[in-house]
């Protein structure tokens, strides 16, 4: 709740609409803000029927805001599709800067920053995600990958099938109420996860070829 800026209040109060995922969801942060401009749902099932007509309510009558639930709006979120069509139409659009999981993850983690790859959430099956992580050897930028506490346990396990006991950091819930902060070797993760069944959304951080140990 604390982590949004004193722009994104003024905006929100100012604009005569705001997009949110779940209206439900920002109502508490609108309450908490004494934020009363209207809102209407935009999410990954109605994004592409009315991203029209929300492109025309910016050409002839006034902003939007848009929200997400978490993190940045745009980021592997469905505001993209708005974005996309708004630049294509011409339309300015300005991000106002707020939390961001991977980059809040990155900078905190002591992994090499000048250099790194998001790459979204790691594939479903085992079998395709060692195939990523083999595809990943010999790659020197620092991968990130936003993880679901239903395969974690096993995408570690796998990363150290392929890479060995490298360093890897897990940012758990991150900005929010349970943020915890796991840096270690796939074998201590691992055991830290027998203890400690996962829960939460993670951010998994690690570098094929960093030999620092941090």
């Amino acid at each position: 709740m604390e982590d949004i800026t004193y722009r994104a209040v003024r905006i929100l109060k100012e604009v005569p609409l705001v997009l949110a995922e779940d209206t439900r969801h920002s109502r508490i942060l609108f309450d908490n803000y004494g934020i009363t401009t209207p809102m209407e749902p935009y999410h990954d099932f109605n994004k592409e029927k009315v991203t029209p007509k929300y492109v025309d309510f910016l050409k002839n009558t006034g902003d939007i805001a848009l929200v997400s639930d978490a993190g940045t709006p745009g980021v592997a979120d469905p505001a993209f599709n708005l974005v996309r069509e708004c630049v294509r139409e011409g339309i300015d659009v300005r991000a106002i800067p707020g939390p961001c999981a991977m980059i809040t993850a990155l900078v905190s983690c002591g992994m090499p920053t000048d250099h790194f790859t998001f790459q979204y959430f790691s594939p479903k099956k085992s079998a395709q995600r060692i195939h990523l992580l083999e595809k990943l050897k010999d790659e020197e930028a620092t991968q990130i990958f936003y993880a679901s506490p239903h395969n974690i346990d096993k995408f570690v396990e796998e990363i150290k099938q392929v890479f060995g006991d490298i360093k890897i950091a897990l940012m758990r819930e991150l900005t929010k109420k349970f943020e915890e902060h796991l840096i270690g070797t796939p074998t201590e993760i691992s055991a830290h996860f027998k203890a400690h069944p996962p829960k939460g959304e993670f951010v998994l951080v690690f570098n094929p070829k960093d030999k620092s140990g941090l």
